[in-house]
């Protein structure tokens, strides 16, 4: 084992022995888990990027995802479709139409997220949803009505606004002083990570 282990170990007994902040520092110096900057707000518990500049149709829609670090939106619970609507109210956005992840271009009536591909946990649509009524209605589409969120399926051409989620959202840091145990060891492991790629020459 490197000696560079042995120190953080050393770190860990001795926060945990004393209770002292010394782990507050570790925390601060090897986590990067802060609030991501412009242009992604934070709607309950997830990053967004809500952009109602320009419409697109769903394929550049994930394009421009994608150059920010993020996917399309797929919506997975009542909570964050209710989370969401409010902010878009919120903000005055609530009467546009956005692009989600959500899709069954590979199949007919099997839709499922861009992000991972697999088959949707959550729908909420409108009534009458999802027709496919043009026979071509393949990417779906969020909208508010009376003040709630509903999904449709559309043609992927059509242009819409986009709402982008971020992929890998920041971690709630905890306060080492009051719950050492809790924090010391996730950031024991993740300094024990980088310190092996280093010493492996890893980047």
């Amino acid at each position: 084992m490197q000696i560079t282990h042995y120190i953080y170990l050393l770190c860990f007994a001795y926060c945990i022995l004393h209770n002292l902040s010394i782990c507050q520092v570790i925390a601060t110096t090897i986590s990067d888990a802060k609030p991501p900057k412009y242009p992604f707000t934070k709607v309950g518990n997830k990053y967004y990027l809500i952009n109602t500049a320009e419409t697109m149709n769903w394929f550049d829609a994930a394009h421009f995802c994608r150059t920010y670090d993020s996917d399309l939106i797929t919506i997975e619970s009542p909570s964050e479709m209710e989370a969401l609507a409010a902010h878009l109210t919120t903000i005055k956005e609530k009467n546009k139409r956005f692009w989600t992840g959500v899709n069954d271009l590979a199949a007919e009536g099997k839709f499922v997220s861009l992000t991972n591909g697999r088959r949707i946990i959550y729908k909420r649509w409108l009534a009458g949803e999802p027709n496919d009524g043009l026979e071509n209605e393949d990417c779906v589409e969020i909208a508010q009505k009376d003040s709630e969120l509903y999904m449709n399926d559309y043609a992927c051409a059509g242009k819409w606004y986009v709402i982008c989620e971020m992929r890998h959202p920041p971690k709630a840091e905890v306060e080492c002083d009051t719950i050492p145990t809790k924090c010391i060891f996730p950031k024991l492991m993740e300094a024990y990570r980088q310190s092996t790629d280093i010493f492996n020459c890893r980047q």
